[in-house]
C-alpha cells in the first residue's frame, strides 16, 4: 500500500470511527460534532476524491465523500446502535461507547430531513435504548450520572425530538438515475443501465417463482404453497441444545459436500447468541474476525414464537451456507492479512452478493427439493428487491407497482411491503447491488469453468478480489 493510500485509510478511520469498531479496532468516538467540524470533514473528503484517480484509493475516497455528505439523524442514530452492538459482540469498549453517546446526541439535528429518514433514525435510537435496558440501564439513576442511565436518557430525548420533527418534514424524492449511476460506479466499480437490470430482475423473479411452484407440486401434490410452508416451518430443532447440535451437523455436512469446491479455511466458531441481542441481529449472525486476525463466529439465536420457523430444517443449510462456509466467513477469511483498505471496501452489498451466491450454489449441489424450494422463494424475493431498488431510485415505476412486485414472491402483507420499500429508499443499492453481484459471480464462475479451471480455483480468483466478480474493473 502506497503512502498516499495509507494516509487516506488513516484519515478515513479517524473521520468515521464507527468503522473502526467494525474492523475490530478500539472505539474512538462518533466523529466530528457541530456544523463547523462536519464542514471540515466534507472538505477533506472532497480533496481526497479529487486527488485519488484510480484503484482502491479512488473508491475509498469516493465512499468517504458519500458518507461525509450523509450527516442526517438516521446516520448518527445508526452509528450509536452499531457502536453498542459492536461493544457487546466484542466484549470491549462498552464504557467508552456509553460515555460518548450523550455528547454525540446533544447537538442540534440536521434540518430539512425526510420523514422516512426520521422514522429510520427513531427506530435505530429506540433499538439502542432497548439494548441499554437489556444490559441493566435504570433511568432513575441518570440523576447520579450513571453511564448506562445517562446514555439511555439521551436516546429517549433524541427519539422524542425526532418524533416532533417528523410531522413537519417534507417528503423528498428518491436520489435519481444519475446519482444512482454514480453510486453504483463508486461502490461496485462498474456501470449499469437501470432499465435493463430492472427488467432482468423481473424475469429472474418470475423464473424462481415458477420453480418454487414446480417444487411444491413435487413435494406435496395438491397442497397449497402457504400450507406446505407452514408444515416446513414446524419442523425445527427443539430446544437450545438440539438447535446448536443441528447447526454443528449442518456445518460439517456442507464442508463435506461443497468444501472441495472452494478455497479451504477453518470453519467459524458456532456459539449461542447473547440473549439481550436477540431481535437486534438475525437469528444466525456472522461476526467476522478483526484486522488483527482470529476466527470468525456464527452466533445462533433461539427463535421465539413465529420467528422460530426461521430455524426450519429445510433452511438450516441455506443459513449456514450464507453466513459460514462458503458464504460470509469464507469471504472475510480470504482477505489478505492487513489489507485495511480492501476490508473497508467489502461493503454490505459485496458481502451479501457473495453470500447469496454461496447459498444458491449449495442449494443446487445438495439437490434436496425442500431446500431448493426455500431457496427459490428467497431468490425470487431478492430479485423483487433489486427491481424495487432500481425502479424507485431511477424513477422506472410508480410506488403502487413497486409495492405489488415486493409482495408477489412470498405474499408479503402490505405493512411488510412498505417496510421493505422504506429500507430500500433509505439505502440505495441495498437491493440491486447484491443481486447484480450474485448474478455476475455466477456468470464469471461458469465462464472460468468453461476455460478449464476447477471450481475451487475459480472461486479463489473471485475471493482474491474481495468478492468482486472477475470481470469488474477495479
Amino acid at each position: 500500500m502506497g503512502d498516499g493510500q495509507q494516509e487516506l485509510v488513516d484519515w478515513y478511520l479517524a473521520a468515521f470511527p464507527a468503522v473502526r469498531q467494525e474492523l475490530g479496532l478500539p472505539f474512538d468516538g462518533f466523529g466530528p460534532q457541530g456544523a463547523e467540524a462536519l464542514a471540515q470533514r466534507l472538505a477533506a473528503a472532497e480533496r481526497w476524491a479529487d486527488a485519488a484517480r484510480a484503484g482502491d484509493a479512488m473508491r475509498l475516497a469516493r465512499r468517504a465523500l458519500h458518507e461525509a455528505q450523509d450527516t442526517n439523524s438516521a446516520a448518527l442514530a445508526e452509528s450509536v446502535l452499531t457502536a453498542l452492538l459492536q461493544s457487546e459482540l466484542q466484549g470491549t469498549g462498552r464504557e467508552e461507547v456509553l460515555a460518548a453517546i450523550p455528547q454525540a446526541l446533544a447537538g442540534p439535528a440536521a434540518a430539512g430531513q425526510d420523514p422516512r429518514e426520521l422514522d429510520q433514525a427513531a427506530r435505530a435510537a429506540a433499538l439502542a435504548a432497548g439494548l441499554l435496558i437489556a444490559i441493566g440501564a435504570k433511568p432513575e439513576e441518570s440523576a447520579s450520572g450513571e453511564p448506562k442511565a445517562m446514555a439511555f436518557m439521551a436516546l429517549e430525548h433524541h427519539v422524542r425530538a425526532l418524533d416532533l420533527r417528523r410531522d413537519s418534514a417534507a417528503v423528498r424524492a428518491p436520489m435519481g438515475a444519475h446519482a444512482l449511476h454514480d453510486l453504483w460506479r463508486d461502490e461496485l466499480g462498474s456501470y449499469l443501465v437501470p432499465k435493463e437490470l430492472a427488467e432482468a430482475a423481473l424475469v429472474r423473479m418470475d423464473a424462481e417463482r415458477h420453480e418454487a411452484v414446480r417444487l411444491a407440486r413435487e413435494i406435496a401434490p395438491g397442497t397449497d404453497m402457504p400450507d406446505l410452508l407452514a408444515e416446513l416451518g414446524e419442523d425445527c430443532p427443539d430446544g437450545p441444545q438440539e438447535l446448536m447440535a443441528a447447526y454443528d451437523e449442518t456445518q460439517a455436512e456442507l464442508i463435506e459436500a461443497v468444501g472441495g469446491d472452494f478455497p479451504e479455511v477453518a470453519a467459524p466458531r458456532l456459539e449461542p447468541g447473547p440473549s439481550h441481542l436477540h431481535g437486534l441481529l438475525p437469528l444466525a449472525a456472522y461476526v467476522p474476525p478483526g484486522l488483527a486476525g482470529g476466527r470468525g463466529r456464527l452466533l445462533v439465536f433461539a427463535g421465539q414464537g413465529p420467528m422460530r420457523a426461521m430455524h426450519m430444517r429445510s433452511r438450516l443449510a441455506l443459513t449456514v451456507a450464507q453466513a459460514g462456509v462458503p458464504g460470509s466467513h469464507l469471504l472475510f477469511s480470504s482477505l489478505p492479512k492487513g489489507a485495511t483498505a480492501l476490508r473497508i471496501l467489502v461493503s454490505p452489498h459485496i458481502a451479501t452478493g457473495w453470500s447469496s451466491y454461496a447459498q444458491a450454489y449449495v442449494a443446487e449441489r445438495l439437490q434436496r427439493p425442500k431446500v431448493r424450494l426455500v431457496q427459490a422463494l428467497d431468490a425470487a424475493q431478492r430479485a423483487a428487491r433489486a427491481f424495487a431498488d432500481l425502479a424507485l431510485h431511477a424513477g422506472l415505476a410508480p410506488e403502487e407497482r413497486i409495492l405489488q412486485v415486493l409482495g408477489r414472491p412470498q405474499g408479503l402483507p402490505e405493512e411488510l411491503q412498505r417496510a421493505e420499500l422504506q429500507a430500500i429508499w433509505r439505502r440505495p443499492l441495498s437491493g440491486a447491488g447484491p443481486w447484480w453481484l450474485e448474478q455476475a459471480i455466477r456468470d464469471d464462475v461458469r465462464e472460468m469453468r468453461r476455460s478449464g479451471l476447477g471450481p475451487a480455483e475459480a472461486h479463489g480468483r473471485i475471493l482474491l478480489r474481495g468478492g468482486m466478480p472477475q470481470g469488474v474493473a477495479r
